[in-house]
């Protein structure tokens, strides 16, 4: 069990394709493979915690024995992408989850940023201003050097437009659920070869892990689950250029608990 001071555990699931147990789960769902993966990695760390190894802390990272960094010499023939979840509209946990993946993997460079925006709540439709914060801080990654390219998760037609009228830097990227959206539509096509804008499909739901899962993998190590909290998770994948290879693969999670004033 945790110390109740600690409000804060970061768990990296390190490589998934070194892992023998998923990879007999081939067929899995995004959700169905980050419960597994963050929950193996975090019931591992704790049967093998010592009480005196956070009696003093208030944050746990949790790191898997499989977690690998990037090859300073190979990278030239790799392409690195990573994918944020956000759970709301908070760029302090966007700047947190890309830092924490640069460092995971110890790189310097993002090749593919993608942005998934929180869960719309009471069918919320997309809100620029809202969004408008993010985006500054994607454009502010790129201009730094940190990434190559942005683009976004779900965004239609006129929510895509919308965006990129604002934008100084262009998402060149949108990626487009094939499970809500069985033949991509025509106007999105058209709207993305105009501005040169790469539409990708993927089956990730829009809450990639719902509380009740978090809860479930927290129910071990913390006295009350339910107080705990998403606040991101990234994917990220690095691909040999050449041979279209995944060479790595894992995500990050961030929770926290709430505190109750």
């Amino acid at each position: 069990m945790l110390p109740e001071k600690v409000n804060s555990v970061v768990v990296n699931t390190g490589n998934l394709i070194n892992s023998k147990e998923l990879k007999k789960k081939a067929m899995q769902t995004p959700t169905e493979e980050v419960f597994d993966s963050i929950s193996t990695t975090f019931h591992s760390w704790l049967e093998n915690l010592q009480e005196n190894d956070v009696e003093d802390l208030t944050s746990i990272f949790c790191v898997s024995p499989n977690a690998i960094k990037v090859n300073g010499s190979d990278r030239a023939d790799l392409k690195i992408s990573v994918k944020i979840f956000l759970e709301d509209y908070n760029c302090e946990n966007l700047k947190a989850s890309i830092q924490e993946v640069m460092n995971a993997l110890d790189i310097s460079v993002i090749d593919s940023l993608i942005l998934a925006l929180p869960p719309p709540s009471n069918e919320e439709k997309f809100n620029l201003e809202k969004m408008k914060p993010l985006w500054t801080e994607l454009e502010n990654f790129l201009l730094q050097g940190k990434c190559v390219t942005l683009g976004m998760s779900d965004l239609d037609t006129p929510e895509l437009a919308e965006l990129y009228e604002w934008t100084e830097i262009k998402p060149s990227v949108n990626q487009v659920n094939i499970e809500s959206c069985c033949v991509m539509p025509p106007e999105l096509i058209a709207f993305a070869k105009e501005h040169d804008i790469q539409l990708l499909t993927h089956n990730d739901s829009r809450v990639l892990l719902p509380n009740k899962m978090l809860h479930k993998i927290l129910e071990p190590a913390v006295r009350t689950p339910e107080d705990w909290k998403i606040s991101w998770i990234v994917r990220y994948s690095i691909i040999v250029k050449c041979r279209g290879i995944i060479q790595n693969k894992g995500y990050l999670m961030h929770t926290v608990k709430n505190i109750k004033e």
